[in-house]
């Protein structure tokens, strides 16, 4: 088969050959004169067009080129830096997942987490006790939520979203996570009101 290729090439070359001496005389006509034709056209327009006027076009496109050039460098930096987006604050962060509550138990647990996290920082800090993330449960003077609200702050600390894993195929049971958010917020701004006023 490897000595066949050499052959069959060498024999379509000689073929090409062949083809291109028989037609010589249409490529000539359909081809080269055509193009001579033309190149004959392009020279003559060429020398019909005073030299002045063809100076003068090429000095008036390098001065477009160098005033674009100028008058973009000079766009570019008149141009405004461009401001940096800064990260969401806790209070804009808190908002955010506020919307997201409905979309599942992550969410609930992150608010339920975030809202029980100032709770204890509140009572460390009424209480004179030095802030940490410890597990304990969220007790403290005149401390004293509805047991919902309680049962969802405590959620938040001491649990986790897996604790209250979604259920397929039963329907739903309410769970300490499923409280409305603003009952622990309304509670929490009211004891932190309290305290502001020198009442506690």
């Amino acid at each position: 088969m490897n000595r066949r290729n050499p052959i069959l090439w060498a024999g379509l070359g000689v073929l090409g050959l062949l083809a291109a001496f028989a037609l010589r005389s249409a490529i000539y006509e359909l081809v080269i004169v055509p193009l001579a034709y033309i190149w004959w056209l392009i020279t003559l327009y060429y020398r019909l067009i005073p030299q002045v006027l063809i100076w003068a076009l090429a000095v008036a496109a390098l001065l477009f080129l160098a005033l674009h050039n100028l008058l973009l460098e000079i766009s570019i930096g008149k141009a405004k830096p461009l401001k940096a987006e800064q990260a969401p604050g806790p209070v804009e962060a808190l908002a955010e997942l506020l919307g997201k509550h409905a979309q599942g138990n992550y969410y609930k647990w992150t608010i339920a987490n975030r809202l029980g996290t100032i709770a204890r920082e509140f009572l460390d800090q009424r209480e004179g006790k030095r802030i940490g993330q410890k597990i304990s449960r969220l007790t403290g003077r005149k401390w004293n939520p509805p047991p919902d609200v309680q049962a969802y702050l405590e959620s938040g600390v001491n649990g986790s979203f897996s604790d209250y894993p979604k259920k397929v195929w039963t329907k739903a049971t309410p769970t300490p996570l499923s409280l409305n958010p603003e009952k622990a917020v309304a509670y929490l701004e009211a004891e932190m009101e309290l305290n502001k006023n020198g009442n506690r």
